[in-house]
């Protein structure tokens, strides 16, 4: 082979690499964008055309006050139509496989002195977690509305599959963390495009299974108060 064959095969090799570590940096950084917490992975695997494969994904807690994530996954897998990324502005995934996550749930006692009669004080008791969802519901927040764009990518997963998962669940009025082994879950026809069920959605059905689920009556009955089931 001749020096300039190996040359110009390094040069694709190398090309291929920083391509691929170009890929890993913007998908990490888009999607910390799209859910507004840190997006982390180990390794980013791409099956050129239309498959990539990610391991060892962690999406960092906000604000936590006992786990540092509210999500660590063994491997996700997904199938894109290549055509949609390329041409269009809704990018359809096909399938996407999310195996072995852990969720973590962290509810906390918020305490809010107020005095209603001259001499006499409440305090009532309200509730926060990790997931902005707990809040929201307790203060009935509208959903946010966002200005209008002159042009916006969406994206829609046709078939979703969520298998092996666990939550691990800590509250500040339970002082011992609870682990919860959770159904095998499968959605069709999820994202952020109008007239389909919103990706955000799902966080309620993983909510109800965690309910469902759990056998502490404690915990249960908190649950329910927390996420108004």
């Amino acid at each position: 082979m001749s020096k300039a064959i190996k040359i110009f095969i390094l040069l694709i090799v190398v090309a291929l690499v920083f391509n691929k570590q170009l890929i890993t940096y913007y998908y990490s950084y888009k999607f910390s964008k799209w859910i507004e917490r840190q997006f982390v992975v180990d390794k980013f695997y791409i099956d050129y055309p239309n498959s990539i494969v990610v391991s060892g994904i962690k999406i960092k807690n906000s604000n936590p006050f006992y786990y540092e994530y509210i999500l660590e996954s063994e491997k996700i897998a997904l199938n894109f139509d290549l055509k949609s990324l390329l041409f269009s502005n809704l990018i359809i995934i096909n399938n996407l496989i999310v195996e072995n996550p852990k969720f973590f749930l962290e509810i906390v006692e918020i305490n809010e002195n107020s005095s209603k009669n001259e001499g006499s004080s409440i305090t009532p008791i309200t509730y926060d977690d990790n997931i902005g969802l707990a809040k929201k519901i307790a203060e009935n927040t509208p959903d946010k509305i966002w200005p209008d764009k002159k042009k916006d990518i969406n994206f829609l997963i046709l078939k979703t599959k969520i298998i092996g998962a666990k939550t691990f669940i800590k509250t500040s009025s339970l002082p011992i963390p609870t682990e919860i082994d959770l159904s095998d879950m499968y959605f069709n026809k999820i994202g952020n495009e109008k007239n389909y069920q919103h990706y955000k959605d799902v966080l309620k059905f993983i909510l109800f299974d965690i309910i469902a689920s759990t056998s502490d009556f404690e915990l249960k009955k908190l649950l329910k108060k927390v996420y108004n089931y």
